[in-house]
């Protein structure tokens, strides 16, 4: 698409919004991996402005609906959440002559997300925050959400798409990566069967689904997590993915995409933060549940690093690249977060089992990984 182009098509979804007064100024927005986002300020707010990525969800109105579902359930019940922005037409979303659908959001302000965790407190707020997400969400009126993207969390699915796409090798990239296969391979194998004896069956509940720590929303200048982002792919899935996720992303001080890999760390004191901060409130969730969750980390780590070696190969047609290495550094950094993890599997198992057991009638016990209460 022309830079022309973009800006015509822009310019067309900047005039379908409500907007409060006139906009001054639109720019890019960083961070996602999927939508497009720019930041707009008008007279009298800011917002954020997106255009949704149908390669990735060729269904956007089930993707729209069940965000709104969503979103007014958490309204209707005081949490904070995103708010969607009406267009002139009264509508929530807008799609444009040329087929690309758009929605607004209202910017969150005072608030500020977090590319890793500054301190426990961190990663228990984020815990916790995801884990009151679920709570909020398990009484939501009507039908099960739709699912956005079918078998999201497969780790076997995930596995078979990554050999399919070995023996297409449309991009020729198959031959620099047989490492970076071996390896994937080889610890996807480990966990997939560590999983299976551990945690067979699991019940399926409404989870975020993509629950990292960069879709928290922090009060700006304190470590109070306020509001979850990036709804998108909010269905029925197990706690497992959500609470891997957050391990996967808030036990670590490197960041997803880092070239040195000898950076790559795996801080306890973290992963015991998270472990409290989701289950401070998980009164509802089943033993076997619980149990598994130990192997949650491995599992969304491993499983993500097969999907950013899967779309190196495929040539970069699902995760926005800054360099056409980006995907596989994303990969190797996941690697070698996956083998800390099962190297650490023992003591992550003691920390989850301390923060399943029971709290004192008076209200939780006092961390010692320093997580707020």
């Amino acid at each position: 698409m022309s830079p022309a182009t973009k800006a015509a098509q822009v310019a067309a979804a900047l005039g379908a919004f409500r907007f409060q007064g006139p906009v001054v100024a639109v720019d890019p927005l960083s961070g996602g991996h999927i939508h497009r986002n720019l930041l707009v300020r008008s007279a009298g707010a800011r917002y954020v402005l997106q255009a949704i990525n149908t390669a990735v969800f060729p269904d956007p109105e089930t993707l729209l609906s069940n965000v709104e579902r969503v979103t007014d359930h958490l309204q209707a019940h005081g949490r904070t959440t995103l708010a969607l922005v009406e267009t002139i037409g009264g509508r929530r979303s807008w799609r444009a002559a040329d087929g690309s659908v758009w929605r607004a959001f209202h910017y969150l302000e005072g608030t500020e997300a977090l590319a890793s965790p500054r301190s426990p407190s961190d990663a228990f707020e984020a815990g916790r925050l995801f884990g009151d997400y679920r709570l909020a969400l398990a009484d939501l009126p009507g039908p099960p959400l739709t699912p956005t993207i079918e078998r999201f969390h497969d780790l076997d699915h995930r596995r078979r798409a990554l050999d399919a796409v070995v023996r297409a090798d449309p991009v020729g990239r198959r031959v620099h990566v047989r490492r970076e296969l071996d390896r994937t391979r080889r610890l996807g194998q480990q966990v997939a069967e560590a999983v299976a004896e551990c945690c067979p069956t699991a019940a399926r509940r409404t989870v975020h689904n993509d629950a990292k720590l960069a879709n928290v929303r922090f009060e700006a200048g304190s470590s109070r997590a306020l509001c979850v982002v990036d709804l998108d792919t909010t269905m029925a899935g197990l706690v497992h993915y959500d609470v891997g996720e957050l391990v996967r992303s808030a036990a670590t001080h490197a960041p997803e995409d880092a070239t040195d890999t000898t950076t790559i760390d795996l801080d306890l004191e973290l992963v015991g933060a998270v472990a409290e901060g989701y289950l401070s409130g998980a009164v509802d969730l089943d033993p076997p549940e619980i149990e598994g969750l130990a192997l949650a980390g491995p599992l969304m780590t491993i499983e993500n690093a097969t999907r950013f070696l899967a779309d190196h190969l495929a040539g970069d047609r699902y995760f926005a690249v800054a360099h056409p290495a980006h995907n596989l550094d994303r990969c190797r950094s996941q690697l070698r977060l996956t083998e800390l993890m099962l190297e650490s599997s023992v003591e992550t198992v003691a920390l989850f089992a301390r923060a399943a057991r029971p709290r004192p009638a008076g209200g939780p016990e006092a961390s010692t990984t320093g997580g707020s209460r």
